[in-house]
């Protein structure tokens, strides 16, 4: 056994003690050393990958699931820099990555070798952090690596969660007996527990702070929600009970759909078509919690009519307020912060107002539920399909067995804008941090992996086109993952944009035109494929693929030039009469 051999024996098998299981690994051969460990640890759950960004999109998909980070693992040159897009929506979304990349040796840079590029800082400011310990050998002890593997996972978490990059160069012969006269003097890597123990960090929760937050908390207000750990959900249940406020929940919350948040406003989103109409509801403040909402209204008022009370509580000390309108930000663990404040609100009494003023709230947006119940419902078995009609019933019937990962431009707004609010109750996942529409199919297939269980994706046909090699991370997921592909034939977002207006240039530069399908790939991959023609015979089709249980794609065709057309007709009606008893 030779250095290269050993020390991939003791990174993959640290990695192990620190209960890391998911190791996505792309086929190289300068890699070998780390494969070759990963391939003969027990404790290492490895699957392989024909190319390195579907391979970083699943890792994040994965650990966006379970919180801990997913390894990756590539050979030199080109292979690292594809992983850099989901390094990039890793760090903006604070999901743990830990990137292992193999090199040339010293010698081998800069003399035009094969496949050497200069991986140093490879991914620049988007990593927590990067080290390269250099060629295996004995002048890097075998303690300062087991540390630096240890430090490198710690990193990934604190003090803010992200992607960390170690670099190894290896030199050849990679795993001949060709030391077996040498005497290499080092310690076993632990059998049963991690070199470096790192104890858990905890915020300090400002107790005084939040204290004062409570004294000057006005009667009137919204509780605004973004993207939170799953472990603060139930505790902002709680919060959303205690202060009574309208609840303006993002898509991104986990607490946008199903009927799981009180006093929700659930298309708040449309509410804020007419501004007039509710500038006179008395809001003092808005607190928002998480990171930034994905409605462009809901943005646009903080920065052109904000509250008198502008806070922001994140468990991050990162700047997100777009707006610059929020003059107080509050760090601090969510799920304790949501539980001190219920105590404090408890210990007081809230006036009448503040029920008052959110019943007007919720009044309002049941008049919406209402309306898309009649405006949705009256051309079931029509065959022409609205995207935002599909987007809605796909979102009444999704089974409460399933994660939800929706796809950005048109699926990300519709399910906002739309989506119902008395579906099932299901974590639901984007890469909205870049909200590129790169990866999307991988990044899905990580996130049933993460949680282990079935997962219906919702994308665009560009992002479909931008992961075909993806449908085989599909066909071999252990849970189904249901994709359902609106296909309208090109890029369907820029078609609400100023752009259309230059039609000299917009469809060959914009619209991106194309006549493809994918019944075909689906063949290849031996996937299920439905192509319903209404959104009744979605339903029913849907229904089947979930029964069936098995990875599926359920291909919908629309024409998105008929897109704005068909959302406007909706908001015309729903600001002619949901306001009408306001």
């Amino acid at each position: 056994m030779n250095w290269n051999e050993r020390w991939g024996d003791w990174i993959i098998e640290e990695l192990v003690q620190h209960g890391t299981e998911c190791f996505c690994i792309s086929p190289g051969s300068r890699s070998t050393p780390l494969t070759i460990a990963a391939a003969r640890n027990q404790g290492a759950k490895s699957t392989i990958f024909y190319d390195e960004r579907a391979a970083a999109y699943y890792a994040l998909g994965h650990a966006r699931a379970t919180g801990h980070p997913a390894v990756l693992i590539c050979t030199s040159g080109t292979a690292a820099a594809n992983y850099l897009p989901a390094v990039i929506e890793s760090s903006v979304e604070q999901i743990p990555l830990l990137v292992l990349t193999a090199d040339r040796p010293l010698e081998l840079q800069d003399t035009g070798a094969n496949q050497a590029i200069n991986q140093t800082q490879l991914f620049g400011t988007h990593v927590r952090w990067f080290f390269d310990p250099g060629c295996p050998g004995p002048e890097f002890t075998a303690e300062a690596l087991l540390s630096t593997i240890d430090h490198a996972l710690s990193k990934t978490h604190r003090p803010l969660s992200g992607p960390v990059h170690l670099n190894f160069p290896f030199r050849e012969p990679f795993f001949e007996n060709n030391e077996t006269d040498i005497k290499i003097n080092l310690i076993q890597p632990p059998k049963t527990k991690s070199y470096v123990r790192y104890a858990a960090s905890r915020k300090i929760l400002p107790t005084k702070e939040i204290q004062y937050l409570l004294k000057h908390c006005p009667e009137s207000g919204i509780l605004s929600i973004g993207r939170v750990p799953s472990n603060s959900l139930d505790p902002l249940r709680k919060l959303t009970e205690e202060l009574g406020w309208p609840v303006f929940a993002d898509v991104t919350s986990g607490l946008r759909l199903g009927n799981n948040c009180p006093n929700r406003i659930t298309y708040y989103d449309q509410l804020l078509l007419d501004d007039s109409a509710v500038a006179n509801w008395g809001i003092e403040a808005v607190w928002h919690i998480g990171f930034p909402p994905t409605s462009k209204r809901w943005l646009k008022r903080w920065e052109q009519n904000p509250a008198s009370q502008m806070v922001w509580i994140a468990d991050h000390a990162e700047r997100h307020d777009q707006s610059h309108n929020f003059r107080w930000k509050i760090e601090a663990d969510i799920a304790e912060f949501c539980e001190h404040v219920v105590v404090g609100l408890q210990q007081e009494k809230r006036a009448d107002l503040v029920q008052s003023i959110t019943q007007q709230w919720l009044q309002a947006s049941e008049r919406i539920e209402d309306l898309m119940v009649q405006h949705f419902s009256v051309n079931l078995e029509k065959k022409e399909i609205n995207e935002f009609g599909l987007v809605r019933k796909l979102t009444e019937i999704i089974p409460e067995t399933h994660g939800f990962f929706i796809g950005n431009s048109i699926p990300v707004r519709a399910v906002d804008m739309v989506g119902s609010g008395k579906g099932a109750d299901i974590p639901t996942a984007l890469n909205r941090g870049a909200s590129g529409i790169d990866g999307l199919i991988a990044s899905a297939c990580g996130y049933s992996s993460g949680l282990q269980q079935p997962v219906t994706l919702l994308i665009g046909d560009l992002s479909a086109l931008h992961d075909l090699n993806s449908f085989k991370l599909l066909a071999d997921s252990p849970e189904p993952v249901l994709l359902v592909l609106l296909n309208n034939h090109g890029g369907g977002i820029f078609s609400f944009l100023p752009v259309i207006r230059q039609t000299e240039i917009f469809e060959p530069f914009f619209g991106t035109p194309h006549s493809y399908d994918f019944s075909s790939v689906s063949e290849m991959f031996d996937l299920g494929y439905f192509n319903p023609d209404s959104i009744s015979a979605f339903e029913s089709d849907y229904t089947k693929a979930v029964r069936e249980n098995k990875s599926a794609v359920i291909e919908i065709y629309s024409e998105r030039e008929k897109n704005p057309q068909n959302l406007e007709a909706l908001q015309q009606k729903l600001t002619k009469s949901a306001f009408e008893s306001s």
